[in-house]
């Protein structure tokens, strides 16, 4: 579970952007497997018949001379005909009579509706093949309306016998046989109404619509099928969509990159080949819109910037091999072809590549730590850099040695000025320690005494001066851009990277530079913190398809910990596709003519 939430409609619809593929997947899916399932099923035909219920006959009411209406309501009397006709004994009516099937097995295919609260009842029959659909919901209907019909006979006939029973009582109780006709008349015509009434019995169940073998089946429905399953899937494709976003780790977009950070991305870098990985800034790349990109990020840092004075932007990632180093290199490049004046600085010190990058600087330089160690003491009149290492030597040559005068005649070496710049120039590579620098020297074949060195650095001052500059501004790797390598140093002095050096190596870089750009580890070492800090903004570069959500909150947490100006991102490797660059290059490109013969 990670920290950022939130769902909102816009996030929302970025979200099933991002995933539409997963969700159109889901959904073919679900439907091209209902469809399959559909069409493996065998066909099934329905037939219907249709009954109309009249009102039953009540026999206490012929009995007592009143009319056959029952007095129930609609409602009720709706039910009841539907009880009625799915009572189990008309099911064994059916079976006895079809002689094919079940009792159990005919209810499972037959199901009995009523239409509403009126009078009609729908029977209907299902099964493999029409004929038999349709023999069934007719034999149905019949034994409903013949069940029916004997269930009112049966009741005609018990008020039949309970007035016949009253005659014998009527009869005693008479005198004559007039008096006992005319008391037994009304008892006779009763009955006669009663057998006429039986023997016309219907039951007031009429088939109204017999059942007719259907012409097209029923199920399955392939299509209809298919395309409730592909809704189904879709809400599933959905839900699943929203579940991942809830506990997947990773960005989905820039939108949702821009929402975590809160700042803006500044440029987007379109993936290159790991074959076609453009290392090498004095080269034309082959990739237009990975050019095309640093342009923006050029022009939106030029917006986001400096208002006419020279910037130190920091350059990090939430986590290694994000592409960090590429980002400087190919900025460098772009600033300086458009005028400004760029310095590159490697301070990934324990893993320091920017040198790759340009033609001339195959190995990495010192030049790094001679400017942090510049920056971090002072010295001590003599330009050690450390006080404790400037040493005293022996007997000083006499000033016609230092000056290079041709005196060999006394005995004393004469040096040359080639002697004097390669002196210099070594004192200068080891920060002014005289001892290891004229070692350093007699192992190349000059034996030039520290005491000369100390000397020639007093009488050359100026000399050394803008070598040792020149050890701290970096070396030219093309016009307008100079590179500060980085040293190969694993086991660097402790506190070396500190936010105070890096502000005093930071204002005499910007002093004859527009940009400076620091190659610096990623976030999650403490160096980029103080880099950060002491830069005047930063760039994060963000590989969407590495970098992990916490990875980002854990930077964002960092850099605000130290205060740090974040600029903008950079989203690098990203699957982009630029069909304009294409079609700009088509039209420049001119029209081949074919020659007349």
């Amino acid at each position: 579970m990670n920290s950022y939430v939130g769902m909102d409609l816009p996030r929302f619809m970025a979200l099933m952007r991002a995933r539409w593929r997963l969700i159109a997947t889901i959904v073919l899916a679900a439907f091209v497997l209902a469809a399959l399932l559909s069409l493996a099923q065998p066909d099934r035909y329905e037939a219907s018949a249709d009954l109309l219920f009249g009102r039953a006959t009540n026999a206490d009411a012929i009995i007592a001379g009143g009319t056959t209406d029952t007095g129930e309501l609609p409602e009720r009397a709706a039910a009841t005909n539907l009880a009625l006709a799915s009572l189990d004994t008309v099911a064994v009516r059916v079976a006895n009579r079809l002689r094919g099937a079940t009792a159990d097995e005919l209810q499972r295919t037959v199901s009995i509706n009523a239409a509403g609260e009126s009078d009609v009842v729908t029977v209907t029959a299902e099964s493999g093949s029409p004929r038999y659909a349709a023999a069934v919901a007719n034999a149905f209907a019949a034994e409903i309306a013949a069940f029916r019909r004997e269930t009112a006979r049966a009741d005609i006939q018990r008020a039949i016998d309970a007035l016949r029973a009253t005659l014998p009582s009527l009869e005693a109780a008479g005198g004559t046989a007039e008096e006992t006709s005319e008391a037994t008349r009304p008892v006779r015509e009763r009955l006669a109404q009663l057998g006429a009434l039986k023997a016309l019995q219907t039951g007031n169940v009429q088939v109204v619509e017999a059942a007719t073998p259907p012409q097209h089946r029923s199920s399955p429905t392939p299509l209809r099928n298919a395309l409730i399953a592909a809704v189904g899937g879709l809400l599933l494709g959905v839900f699943l969509v929203v579940l991942m976003a809830r506990f997947d780790d990773r960005i989905g977009d820039e939108e949702e990159l821009t929402e975590l950070m809160g700042v803006a991305v500044l440029s987007t870098i379109p993936r290159v080949e790991q074959s076609e990985r453009p290392t090498d800034i004095a080269g034309l790349s082959d990739e237009p819109a990975f050019v095309e990109a640093f342009e923006f990020l050029r022009l939106n840092l030029e917006v986001t910037g400096h208002d006419g004075d020279s910037v130190v932007v920091a350059v990090t990632s939430p986590a290694a091999a994000d592409g960090k180093t590429t980002v400087v290199a190919w900025l460098a490049r772009s600033l300086a072809l458009s005028g400004a004046e760029v310095v590159a600085v490697d301070l990934d010190l324990r893993k320091p590549e920017l040198h790759t990058y340009f033609p001339h600087s195959s190995q990495p330089g010192s030049g790094v730590l001679e400017a942090l160690l510049e920056s971090g003491y002072d010295t001590n009149g003599s330009g050690d850099a450390r006080p404790e290492l400037a040493e005293a030597d022996g007997q000083e040559p006499p000033e016609a040695e230092l000056l290079g005068d041709d005196r060999s005649s006394q005995g004393r070496r004469a040096y040359t000025e080639e002697d004097i710049t390669a002196g210099l120039a070594e004192l200068a590579r080891c920060r002014g320690h005289a001892r290891r620098a004229a070692r350093s020297l007699k192992g190349s074949g000059r034996n030039i005494p520290e005491s000369t060195l100390r000397r020639w650095k007093e009488v050359h001052a100026e000399l050394y001066a803008d070598m040792r500059a020149a050890r701290r501004v970096g070396t030219h790797a093309a016009p307008r851009l100079r590179l500060l390598a980085g040293d190969d140093h694993h086991q660097m002095p402790a506190g070396l990277v500190a936010r105070r050096r890096l502000e005093q190596m930071f204002g005499d870089l910007r002093n004859d530079a527009d940009y400076v750009l620091v190659d610096t580890v990623p976030v999650s070492v403490a160096d980029a913190s103080a880099v950060a800090a002491a830069a005047d903004g930063v760039i994060l570069v963000v590989d969407l398809d590495r970098t992990r959500r916490r990875d980002l909150l854990t930077a964002k947490k960092q850099l605000a910990n130290a205060r740090a100006k974040v600029f903008g991102m950079v989203v690098n490797r990203a699957d982009v596709y630029e069909p304009w660059h294409q079609a700009y290059d088509d039209e420049r490109k001119p029209e081949r003519v074919t020659p007349v013969t």
